[in-house]
């Protein structure tokens, strides 16, 4: 989409972070080469007490757990899921 003047409209702001638990766990790798391949910065963050009983209380209960906020609103979710990494890739182009 373009505005008036030309110019392309800047694509949708978004902040993915991923709470992991670290090298060995399959499905956070699998999580962060999907955002990866789809040019998705993210911030990790190694699970700790404190997150873990966060997500706990959001419900989920697997690693990674996966924080968006776009201009759309919040979105969380446990396990790989590339369905709403795929989701999000849509939203940003």
């Amino acid at each position: 989409m373009s505005l008036p003047n030309g110019a392309a409209q800047p694509a949708p702001a978004i902040t993915v972070t991923i709470y992991t638990t670290g090298p060995a766990c399959m499905a956070c790798r699998q999580t962060k080469r999907h955002l990866e391949k789809h040019g998705i910065q993210y911030t990790e963050i190694l699970l700790d007490e404190y997150s873990r009983d966060a997500a706990v209380f959001l419900g989920l209960s697997t690693a990674p757990v996966v924080c968006v906020t776009t201009p759309n609103g919040d979105r969380y979710w446990d396990g790989y899921r590339p369905d709403r990494i795929d989701e999000i890739a849509l939203e940003t182009k």
